[in-house]
């Protein structure tokens, strides 16, 4: 036999080692790249447009969203980016939902009342005598949502649901201690479930979206509006108004929703983030600040010189018989549609009992 074939590094074991270092050098250099275009994607920034009927003055303008903005932005160094149209700069109130469904904002603060109709099991919250506080109604709201709300908001992702303190009665110059006195008087409401609540109050309703509120209290077109007094103080209306009746007569509720492809065309992490950012989480935080709000709006009125009526017990059991025909009436309309309506309000007054 002959000689080894690689014996005193022949050319042979040249030819191999060149060819080795040729690999090692083209592996190395692929990995390089494929590190600096990881590196690169991880430093993209990605922006979310968020559309919100809210005014740039309302204080869950600033709790709600300002703060998010910053938090999504810290947490993602920077990567993940809000930019924010308040007071209806992308479309009216009645719109917020379609813009997100569409992918016209990725995400939209939406108010359930209007327009009517659009979310009928939703609508029954806003029944009185079932929610005392924000707070409260956020945890039975997001406990509701994977049985009976999810459908209702068809072609978004819901982020949270949310809910302002319940609403009490002001007027321009008709103090309102008893249901005769809303008699013929043009009040505004934010959903249909409210409207029936006034009419059997003996109040005329009428619908206006929350940014033509002041300019109809101003001329005459509305005598008086129910709303929580963070309403109120949000749109600064304490100086168009004279009487404030405390009478928790409806809750109004929102949903921050996000549009589904918005949501998957973000890197895993962001994703994690948005989910980290909001859910029960936010909604707890939500309501916890919106009933603090609550105090600030009352000092707000009152340093406005609204006068404030508090009832006593015999006056508020007056309003509530009043309104004792609606729930039902509103029950087995909602049945009507195929909807589980009763199902529905019984499980919402056991949640609400529970988070009393």
């Amino acid at each position: 036999m002959g000689p080894p074939r690689y014996r005193n590094g022949g050319p042979d074991v040249e030819r191999e080692e060149k060819s080795m270092r040729r690999m090692l050098t083209g592996l190395l250099s692929g990995t390089a790249i494929l590190a600096a275009a990881n590196g690169a994607a991880a430093q993209d920034t990605y922006t979310l447009r968020l559309s919100s009927f809210l005014p740039p003055v309302h204080q869950q303008h600033a709790l709600t969203f300002i703060e998010w903005q910053a938090e999504l932005a810290e947490r993602s160094d920077g990567r993940l980016q809000l930019e924010l149209f308040p007071a209806g700069q992308m479309g009216p109130v009645a719109e917020q939902y379609n813009l997100a469904r569409r992918g016209d904002a990725d995400i939209a603060f939406v108010l359930h009342g209007l327009p009517a109709g659009r979310f009928p099991l939703m609508e029954l919250t806003h029944l009185p005598g079932i929610l005392d506080s924000a707070s409260q109604a956020n945890m039975v709201l997001m406990d509701l949502v994977d049985e009976y709300l999810a459908e209702e908001h068809r072609g978004v992702r819901i982020l949270y649901l949310l809910s302002h303190a319940p609403g009490h009665v002001h007027t321009r110059e008709t103090p309102i201690r008893e249901p005769g006195d809303l008699a013929g008087l043009r009040i505004r409401h934010p959903s249909a479930v409210v409207s029936e609540v006034l009419e059997a109050w003996g109040a005329t309703p009428q619908g206006l979206p929350p940014d033509q509120i002041a300019e109809s209290l101003d001329t005459g077109v509305i005598d008086g509006l129910v709303m929580p007094y963070d309403g109120v103080y949000g749109f600064r209306l304490g100086n168009l108004l004279g009487y404030t009746t405390e009478l928790d007569s409806y809750i109004a509720t929102f949903a921050v929703v996000m549009n589904p492809d918005s949501y998957e065309a973000l890197p895993e992490d962001l994703q994690q983030l948005i989910d980290e950012t909001t859910g029960r989480v936010a909604a707890e935080i939500a309501g916890e600040r919106w009933d603090a709000v609550e105090v600030e709006g009352r000092a707000y009125m009152e340093a406005e010189g609204v006068e404030v009526i508090e009832l006593s017990e015999a006056e508020q059991q007056a309003f509530t018989e009043a309104a004792a025909g609606v729930i039902e009436a509103r029950i087995e309309a909602t049945e009507a549609m195929g909807l589980p309506a009763r199902e529905f309000y019984e499980r919402m007054l056991e949640l609400a009992e529970q988070y009393r």
